[in-house]
């Protein structure tokens, strides 16, 4: 071995203790006790942290030197490395050159312990910023159920403040939504959100509370004397459970609680990646940067933050601000392909540069573990999980706005409507590939596309509304006079196609749900052809763009299957149960880019005609979909090939590999027959007649007024379809007519994009 080897190795058995890596975190937190007043009179610190030291990008890797003179460090501009140091991260508002600063205001480069050993210092330039009110991104409210991630409102001294709602937590007797304290106020204070444009209760704060407790109290044995560690927990008592889920919006079904305590809370956290979803900022991706971050000092006592959260990297891809509104946001640590609950973001710091441009936003966050001990409580992980579980916005999105582009043979003016308002249905197909465009929970969108106003606003504020998306075609009646027959069977006959017939049907069968999917395209058909033939193409439009939704869902097997959940009997919450979840809206979101492909491919050179003339055609035409559907993409081949994959990152890859091609095929033969139902109710109405005046891109506003009027397309059971619904030699509208006379008077068109929503005036929490 070389002397020069051995050298860097051993280094001089003379010098004091340097085996920087046998520092613990119990170590820096006392170095750093036992010196914090000091280090806080230096003329520019304004806090400290414990973590891995900090090593500028731009800096070699060893066994390169890096240059004497460099520029400042800071959270933006450096990285943790595999060879970083544990130390103590001290926080400058001014960096400056050594030969400039005076040796009283010198922060040392290292810190001893008393048996000798040396606790490297890292110096970070981080100038808090005093923020004005930041611009929030358009709130997503609930369409279905409250749960993680989504907006609370709370009244106070006249004024409404917005936060976020964490998860479910439970006693075991009752479940609470957890949030921060200084959004709850005191117990029994009113929480409230907006559901379907009304403001609604959730239920009230309760006394279950945490402010702040000492540090040496939650973690005895620390170093933290005259130290107070930030909690800031609220309790929501939730009125109605029903209402709820588990999963977080935008990120899904949550893993195992991060359970820390001071056996396993350690620098090896330092660089983990985390995410959240705050209902001010959307989806944040980040990694933890620092533990017990000292940010406040007042009337002798230092204030801390388990953890100071910031962005992954220095890419602007990887960037993001946390809002205000973010308070009460669940942080989940990524580990082992899950998203296990971590932190509860009670407030945010952004530091700038000297520059004075943003230089990075953190969030401070308290261990969720330390909360659940405090207060008694688990993490709630399988409350409602299937309420996600309807086919997701993408393949909606996808039906709804390339049965647009397909050639309408012999009506030029339907052709030259739906082309025009092919992003009022869905989304253009460039935009379709984009995950992050089309889904509201990236995309923050408030005018909801009408493909999917059926599932993102009807089925929350349409209860009816829930059994017109499905119809278990293969459920076999166990007794009277169809027995052993299913409503694939009954339906082969033309005359079985009556919502009595199946009201029959389902009689035989009481623990099952009675689907009409069939019936609500009916319903709709008559109602378009109405529109049509009052000249009302923007009505027409709002119409066909919604029955888009049922159509879609009449192509997918899940959702015409008594399998839709697996082989029955199946436990809810069970892995075999998330089928629906993992197929229909997973590896479609996934897959986006092939899928558009494949069934703009499937779609290319076709052309449709009016080949029908009533609504119980177009009723028997998505029967015929149906049950093609079942044929090409047997029900029972998905379940089958979910449950015998080996992982569940193998269950959506075995999925997509054995069944993507028939998928496409199925949603290419959706988007002909909806364009088939849209020609054959628009000839059928006259709408070639239409003013050309008419046939342009319609205002956002107009549709939105339409979607949100209980009015317009009402929602009713199989029970009240099969009295209203006309038969084949009837007339008139199927349900609630328009009113007669000249169509609706449009308010005048603005110019406003999908994502320019209106302004929201309200505080933030």
């Amino acid at each position: 071995m070389a002397l020069s080897e051995k050298k860097d190795n051993g280094g001089n058995p003379l010098e004091l203790h340097t085996d920087y890596s046998m520092l613990g975190l119990p170590d820096l937190l006392l170095a750093r006790e036992r010196n914090h007043l000091e280090l806080m009179r230096k003329e520019n610190v304004v806090g400290t942290a414990v973590g891995l030291y900090l090593i500028r990008r731009s800096d070699p890797w060893p066994p390169a030197k890096a240059p004497k003179s460099r520029n400042a460090r800071t959270l933006a501009n450096s990285e943790v490395r595999p060879y970083s140091w544990p130390c103590i991260l001290v926080f400058v508002d001014k960096w400056d050159d050594e030969k400039n600063i005076n040796w009283e205001n010198m922060v040392p480069k290292s810190l001893y312990l008393e048996d000798g050993r040396k606790v490297p210092v890292c110096v970070v330039e981080a100038p808090p910023a005093i923020q004005g009110q930041p611009v929030m991104r358009n709130v997503v409210f609930p369409s279905t159920h409250m749960g993680g991630g989504f907006p609370v409102l709370i009244e106070s001294q006249g004024r409404e403040h917005v936060a976020s709602i964490g998860c479910l937590l439970s006693d075991g007797h009752t479940t609470y939504a957890l949030t921060n304290r200084h959004v709850t106020g005191e117990a029994g204070t009113p929480v409230t959100t907006r559901i379907g444009g009304a403001q609604v209760q959730l239920g009230t704060s309760d006394s279950r509370q945490l402010t702040r407790k000492p540090f040496q109290e939650i973690y005895p044995g620390w170093a933290g004397k005259s130290v107070y560690l930030t909690l800031d927990v609220g309790l929501i008592r939730i009125d109605d459970l029903t209402n709820w889920t588990a999963q977080v919006f935008g990120l899904g079904t949550l893993g195992e609680i991060a359970d820390l305590g001071m056996d396993n809370l350690t620098l090896r956290l330092i660089d983990c990646p985390v995410r959240a979803y705050g209902c001010a900022s959307g989806p944040l991706k980040g990694e933890i940067k620092a533990l017990f971050y000292r940010y406040r000092s007042m009337g002798g006592f230092e204030y801390v933050s388990d953890f100071l959260i910031g962005a992954r990297s220095e890419k602007k891809e990887d960037a993001f601000q946390t809002h205000p509104g973010d308070s009460g946001t669940l942080w989940l640590l990524e580990k082992d392909g899950e998203l296990r609950p971590l932190a509860v973001q009670w407030g945010g710091t952004l530091f700038y540069s000297d520059s004075g441009k943003p230089q990075v936003s953190c969030a401070l966050a308290t261990c969720l573990s330390t909360v659940c001990n405090l207060l008694e409580v688990d993490v709630v992980r399988d409350w409602n999980e299937g309420s996600f579980e309807y086919w997701g916005e993408m393949g909606h999105y996808t039906i709804g706005a390339l049965s647009c582009t397909v050639n309408f043979t012999g009506l030029p003016k339907l052709q030259k409507l739906m082309s025009a308002n092919i992003d009022r249905v869905g989304f253009k197909p460039a935009d379709l590939k984009q995950k992050e465009k089309i889904l509201r929970g990236t995309a923050q969108y408030d005018f909801v596309p009408l493909a999917d106003v059926a599932d993102d606003v009807w089925r929350n504020t349409r209860k009816s509304d829930e059994n017109n998306h499905f119809a278990d075609m293969d459920q076999v009646a166990p007794s009277g006079k169809y027995r052993g027959q299913s409503l694939l069977d009954l339906c082969q006959k033309p005359s079985n196609i009556d919502p009595q017939v199946w009201l029959d049907f389902y009689s035989t069968l009481p623990d099952t749900n009675p689907g009409s999917l069939p019936f609500r395209v009916w319903q709709i058909y008559d109602e378009m052809v109405d529109y049509a033939k009052r000249g009302d193409a923007v009505h027409f439009l709002a119409a066909g763009g919604c029955l888009a939704h049922y159509i879609g869902d009449a192509c997918q097997p899940l959702h015409i299957s008594r399998l839709h959940h697996g082989n029955p009997p199946v436990k809810k919450g069970s892995v075999a149960y998330q089928i629906h979840a993992v197929y229909e809206t997973q590896m479609l979101n996934a897959k986006s880019p092939e899928i558009v492909d494949g069934v703009v491919a499937r779609l290319k050179g076709k052309s449709v005609k009016a080949t029908f003339t009533t609504g119980f055609d177009a009723a028997q035409r998505v029967i015929e979909l149906m049950q093609g559907t079942v044929k090409k993409l047997p029900p029972a081949s998905i379940v089958k090939t979910y449950n015998d994959a080996a992982s569940k990152a193998a269950r959506l890859t075995d999925l997509w590999s054995a069944h993507g091609q028939a998928t496409m095929d199925v949603m290419a033969d959706g988007c002909l027959c909806l364009a088939e139902v849209w020609a054959s109710a628009w000839k059928e109405g006259g709408g070639e007649n239409v003013a050309n005046s008419e046939l342009g891109a319609a205002d956002f506003d107009t549709l939105q007024n339409y979607y949100n009027d209980s009015s317009f397309l009402p929602s009713v059971g199989l029970a009240r379809l099969a009295q209203i619904l006309k038969k084949p030699t009837g007339a008139g509208p199927a349900l609630v007519a328009p009113p007669s006379g000249p169509a609706p008077k449009q308010p005048p068109k603005r110019s406003k994009g999908r994502n320019g929503a209106r302004a929201r005036s309200r505080r933030v929490a």
